[in-house]
């Protein structure tokens, strides 16, 4: 399957949503893997392009997808990948797509160490013809593992309206992306399709009043579940009790000298929640995930 960047055709084609969903089944049935990373500013409208996408691979993958197929969370990532146990309880069927909103959490460049687990991702997703894509404010904070393996990198001008880059297959090039060449071509006619890799603009609609409450009400409940989920695991990743009762004790210090500063605040400090500083403060939290 030929897709040719800076095509016309390929564009037109391309252009709607429904058939840029059975491209991706087409590229997946071919056991190629697919991963799809969408950045932009905030309120862009990230989540929504792949929330659509989603539901256009869907259709034509017949497979399921609703809000109960988004993520923020790395454990329950590696679940739907792999599933738990030997009877791999919670395992998605082939062919899935699993959205995750904010992947940066799980393949941020400075914390890709925090779990050495989150390598097989990369891995079992596509042994098992699974889609994975992500939202990112910024595409270029993701791991350089990850850029190398994303297939479509997608970013959204404006609401409404996705422009779809593919990476450059290339045997001697070492970067498939052209950052440089691309950043100083837009630099100066601030026009995407000008780039190698621009391959298509694909317009979408928005979230239905209905999906909106819904994803916001998801997405709150989640997240916080997720962040805290990460927050124990970053526990781990201090090396000894020492090191981390050290810590307590300067949070605790901080909320006995400044009385004036809310444990958010503090959290915002030690970059940790205020629920955690919370603990912390009640002498609990050394003995935590130890």
């Amino acid at each position: 399957m030929e897709l040719r960047t800076q095509d016309k055709e390929t564009d037109k084609r391309l252009s709607s949503i429904e058939n840029f969903g059975y491209l991706m089944h087409q590229l997946i049935r071919t056991d190629r893997d697919v991963i799809l990373t969408v950045s932009g500013s905030t309120g862009s409208g990230k989540s929504c392009f792949l929330y659509h996408l989603h539901k256009a691979y869907a259709k034509a993958s017949n497979t399921h997808f609703g809000l109960d197929r988004i993520t923020w969370s790395k454990k329950e990532l590696l679940k739907w990948i792999d599933g738990e146990g030997e009877d791999k309880k919670g395992q998605l069927p082939e062919f899935s797509g699993i959205m995750v909103d904010e992947i940066f959490q799980l393949f941020y460049k400075r914390t890709w160490f925090n779990n050495v687990q989150i390598l097989t991702i990369l891995n079992s997703f596509r042994d098992r013809h699974l889609l994975l894509t992500g939202a990112v404010p910024n595409f270029y904070d993701m791991d350089q593992g990850f850029r190398n393996r994303t297939r479509f990198y997608v970013y959204i001008f404006e609401r409404g309206r996705a422009v779809v880059f593919k990476q450059e297959e290339n045997p001697f090039n070492l970067d498939g992306w052209n950052t440089r060449e691309n950043k100083k071509l837009f630099q100066k006619f601030s026009a995407p399709f000008k780039s190698r890799n621009y391959l298509t603009t694909i317009t979408y609609k928005d979230w239905s009043p209905e999906e909106k409450t819904a994803y916001y009400k998801l997405r709150d409940e989640k997240r916080i579940k997720a962040l805290a989920e990460e927050e124990k695991q970053n526990e781990l990743m201090i090396p000894n009790k020492k090191v981390r009762a050290q810590r307590d004790n300067y949070i605790r210090w901080i909320l006995q000298n400044h009385p004036e500063m809310t444990q958010a605040e503090v959290g915002d400090i030690a970059r940790l929640s205020a629920q955690i500083v919370s603990e912390i403060q009640k002498g609990k939290a050394g003995l935590l995930w130890i």
